[in-house]
């Protein structure tokens, strides 16, 4: 491997104490070419923690390959990951250079791993320990020679083989979720608002929010909240969020107008700003709901 560029900063920053020792653990395995396995919900960031861990790594200045083991048929498993030789079947008119052998001497980070049929993961388990495979349809053997990190949602003891398990879990890194990282929300809210700010209603709701589908969810609900609000302020009404309204509002310790404008906001959208409607299902008539809307800048 030639000489690798000086090594940028990690580019993840916390206050949570759970979030530092797993950064506090990556800095210390980024230059030794150990297996990583990266345990976590859906949306708690393992993809991002991939991505950093090679961008800062030893290995930076080789390709970053992602492999989304989910969305790989059985049958082209062998065909994606090792390649295959001109030939080898009816569509196969070239070589194909597989994904371990685009990775050379880089990172190959297998995506939600547990996803791959155990047949599979036996065939992957002889090119991690081997350190070499062969293309379908070849005589000779490649090597093998990129990092391998990889992901789950999952208990890896219940979905892998064991021997696999083993293999890629030299070093387990566990993200926490979101609903456990109460002081970084705001942090990483304001890394989505773009020129958007968020008013103390607003940052209540956020705080006080479950977050089940973590940082993915707190991204989406902000870019939507920022592209549907006319204002440069979001407030709680701002946000559609998909958990019990009046549990949302009692953990964000909201006054009543602030769970009513929500409530208004929800109905008017669920009615795509049918007024006639969205009064008639809020009990109120429409002239009240006009005033309703203007006391609480739903425009």
């Amino acid at each position: 491997m030639g000489r690798a560029s000086a090594r940028p900063a990690l580019r993840i920053r916390t206050r949570n104490a759970a979030m530092r020792n797993v950064l506090e653990t990556v800095e210390k395995v980024l230059d030794h070419d150990v297996s990583i396995l990266i345990l976590g919900e859906s949306g708690v960031g393992k993809d991002y923690l991939a991505e950093t861990i090679h961008a800062t790594g030893n290995r930076r200045d080789e390709p970053f390959v992602h492999i989304e083991c989910a969305s790989i048929p059985a049958d082209l498993f062998e065909s994606e990951l090792f390649g295959h030789e001109r030939g080898t079947f009816t569509d196969a008119h070239t070589r194909k250079v597989g994904k371990l052998e685009a990775a050379r001497r880089g990172t190959v980070y297998f995506d939600e791993i547990s996803a791959l049929a155990p047949q599979l993961q036996a065939k992957l388990l002889r090119a991690i320990e081997e350190r070499r495979f062969t293309r379908l349809g070849g005589g000779g053997s490649v090597p093998f020679e990129a990092r391998v990190i990889s992901s789950t949602s999952e208990d890896p003891r219940e979905v892998l083989r064991r021997d696999l398990y083993y293999r890629i879990n030299v070093v387990t890194l566990t993200l926490p979720p979101l609903r456990e990282r109460g002081e970084d929300v705001l942090s990483l809210a304001k890394q989505f608002l773009g020129r958007k700010r968020l008013d103390e209603s607003a940052k209540r709701l956020l705080v006080s929010y479950p977050w089940p589908g973590n940082i993915r969810e707190l991204r989406n609900a902000i870019e939507r909240a920022a592209i549907l609000e006319d204002g440069d302020r979001l407030t709680a009404a701002s946000f559609s969020l998909g958990s019990d309204l009046v549990t949302t509002a009692a953990r964000g310790a909201w006054t009543l107008d602030e769970l009513e404008s929500h409530y208004i906001r929800e109905v008017l959208q669920i009615t795509r700003k049918n007024y006639s409607k969205a009064a008639e299902l809020l009990g109120i008539n429409r002239k009240t709901l006009l005033e309703k809307r203007r006391k609480y800048g739903l425009e």
